[in-house]
């Protein structure tokens, strides 16, 4: 073999070796520059070979901290052992937090009219981010709870990147009532008794989908309230998560 044949031999083993690599680790936290400044983004890769789609994580009203993240990780988890790279973006600042956590639903909902659509495009940059993964799929859902999926509702009528939707008692931002012009396959899933995010209002999110043309399901699990799947082991978080990792895996094309 020439020199410049063993040299690019070289060349090429290395190449290789350094898309092997992973991009990061799982359960590490990366800085994403968006538009608004850097978002702080927890990141748990699958562990299987080959590319994964993504699916963004998004909470609710309260504040990602140790308190609130574990939930979101057991997510996490599940959907990296199921072929899938989790993201948590943590999208609120602390002037955000200290709206969203207030006892006044009012101003909570003026807040979150006037700022939804910045942190729409923050999670749509998290999104461009996921995708520029060197092992990528090149597909990425979002999983959203409560005020999340309201947020989750938001960035997939504005984002064509969004190829699946996951809302847990959620529903559709006031300003988009009636105004949606595009949804991914959606699963929406919700209490019966919640009397926070009352269930109608994730159907609305649904029969939107169906008016699109597109592919939507709602399941409601009687008896149970806001925030259902808090205790992972009862029956209907259970069978929230199944449902949920089956609907990701099927619309993302997990192999």
């Amino acid at each position: 073999m020439s020199r410049s044949a063993s040299l690019r031999v070289l060349v090429a083993g290395a190449l290789l070796a350094y898309w092997a690599l992973p991009a990061w680790s799982a359960e590490e936290t990366v800085e994403v520059p968006t538009t608004g400044g850097t978002v702080a983004v927890e990141v748990d890769r699958a562990t299987s070979a080959g590319a994964h789609p993504a699916v963004i994580i998004l909470h609710g009203r309260e504040q990602l901290d140790a308190g609130t993240l574990p939930f979101f990780r057991r997510y996490a988890a599940a959907l990296a052992a199921a072929g899938m790279d989790a993201y948590i973006p943590s999208y609120y600042t602390q002037a955000d937090f200290e709206v969203m956590s207030s006892p006044d639903r009012r101003r909570r909902v003026a807040y979150f009219a006037r700022h939804v659509e910045s942190w729409a495009r923050y999670v749509g940059e998290v999104a461009d981010f996921a995708l520029r993964n060197p092992h990528s799929a090149g597909r990425v859902g979002l999983l959203g709870f409560s005020n999340g999926g309201f947020l989750a509702v938001a960035v997939a009528d504005l984002d064509p990147k969004i190829s699946a939707l996951v809302v847990f008692y959620g529903g559709i931002p006031d300003f988009l009532l009636g105004k949606i012009t595009r949804l991914p396959p959606l699963l929406e899933l919700h209490g019966k008794a919640d009397q926070t995010i009352i269930v109608s209002r994730g159907t609305k999110i649904v029969d939107a989908a169906h008016a699109l043309g597109v592919s939507a399901e709602q399941i409601v699990y009687p008896g149970v309230g806001h925030s259902f799947d808090q205790d992972a082991g009862s029956a209907s978080a259970k069978d929230a998560m199944q449902r949920t990792l089956a609907f990701l895996k099927q619309r993302l094309e997990v192999p």
